[in-house]
């Protein structure tokens, strides 16, 4: 005589609870760090203190800026023109290195630490050099990693050895690109914990059947 049990267990059910425990497991697509952004498009605008754009370049070179590090110059982009001036941009302390991540459709960037050489009329023969960084937001497109948007404003009020009159001005900045995220080895995980749980009712479900 079988013995009876509360157990119901066909092996599509098994495979049933598999593949729930595999898709249940959060994914990259509920949020992911971000190792780089590569930037192809975007750009730097020049406003007075009512907001009215007084010179504005579009980024006609690719970039590169890496989380968790500094880069100097010229590592993030080569030399952009803005009107009469031209800017390089580098990052470093003593703000923190750049950070950034996604979530769902939106990206977020702490990029205080970047800064820019600026050369041009009414500045020193050298340049002067100014943070330009600011915690930026911008749209994020889980299924491409493609980024829009991705922008911050960075009044340059205090700031020394710039042109008289220009410490009422502002900085905005918006990029365009891809970013390079970080390998989560979670769904592997999920696969480890779905395949050991199928296991042990397909156990079960030879107990139930002796």
């Amino acid at each position: 005589m079988k013995k009876e049990t509360s157990w119901n267990i066909t092996p599509r059910l098994a495979v049933v609870v598999l593949l729930s425990a595999v898709w249940a497991w959060p994914g990259q697509s509920d949020a992911s760090t971000v190792t780089e952004l590569d930037f192809t498009g975007g750009s730097v605008a020049l406003k007075n203190s009512s907001g009215a754009t007084i010179l504005s370049r579009n980024f006609t070179a690719s970039g590169q800026i890496v989380m968790g590090q500094y880069q100097p110059l010229p590592d993030i982009i080569a030399p952009v023109p803005l009107g009469p001036y031209t800017f390089s941009l580098f990052t470093g302390g003593p703000n923190p290195v750049p950070t950034s991540s996604t979530s769902g459709s939106t990206i977020t960037a702490d990029l205080t630490a970047l800064g820019a050489k600026l050369t041009g009329p009414l500045l020193p023969s050298a340049g002067v050099s100014l943070n330009v960084g600011g915690n930026a937001t911008g749209s994020f497109n889980d299924t491409t990693d493609a980024f829009t948007g991705l922008s911050w404003t960075r009044s340059l009020s205090g700031l020394a050895g710039l042109p008289a009159g220009w410490n009422q001005l502002s900085l905005q900045f918006s990029l365009n690109g891809t970013a390079q995220l970080a390998t989560v080895p979670l769904p592997a995980a999920a696969l480890l914990f779905g395949s050991g749980l199928a296991g042990l009712l397909a156990a079960r479900l030879r107990k139930s059947v002796a």
